[in-house]
């Protein structure tokens, strides 16, 4: 915000003794940030969401979107270690479907591992640790016929030719992007 004094934030309205403004909590909304990674990826501002790396929206996702104790996920191993630490902390189940030979999704066993409490699935590509991109075409399928979330984890994406899933968020609205 821009008020002046925040008695409810317990914050110093004086400054540091140094002049430098270390004397406030960021703004909780990363408003100019959110703007400037807006304008990167070229999407609005309310489509950005900020956080302390992937690590927090993967666990803020399990609890705005899972009903503990009821729901699942899908995950697809090898793969970043998070979504399954996520799970167990937010006491949802976990059904992991392998990667084929060649790292990539297996379309059939994940179809056959979904079922009415299966809420979402998380994609890596490029894959932590494997570095490979998932087949474009396997994801667009599970898009299309997945009716939960389908999070595609890009943390690696800026050292990829790929280009980012973040340029069809309008063509999928079940698609959340990861990027850190």
């Amino acid at each position: 915000g821009s008020d002046a004094i925040f008695l409810d934030a317990n914050e110093n309205p004086l400054g540091s003794a140094s002049g430098q403004e270390y004397n406030r909590y960021p703004n909780p909304y990363n408003t100019h940030i959110r703007q400037k990674a807006a304008a990167l990826r070229n999407v609005v501002k309310e489509q950005v969401f900020m956080g302390n790396g992937s690590d927090e929206a993967i666990d803020l996702l399990y609890r705005a979107f899972c009903e503990p104790g009821r729901d699942n996920v899908i995950i697809c191993p090898p793969t970043y270690g998070m979504y399954e630490t996520s799970a167990h902390l937010n006491n949802v189940a976990l059904k992991e479907v392998l990667l084929t030979d060649d790292f990539q999704l297996d379309l059939e066993a994940i179809h056959a591992a979904t079922d009415a409490s299966s809420k979402m699935i998380f994609l890596c590509s490029p894959n932590n640790p494997t570095g490979n991109l998932l087949h474009s075409e396997d994801i667009k399928w599970i898009l299309k016929t997945f009716p939960g979330l389908v999070i595609i984890d890009e943390a690696y994406i800026d050292f990829s030719p790929a280009e980012s899933w973040v340029s069809r968020l309008e063509h999928y609205p079940n698609l959340v992007v990861l990027q850190t």
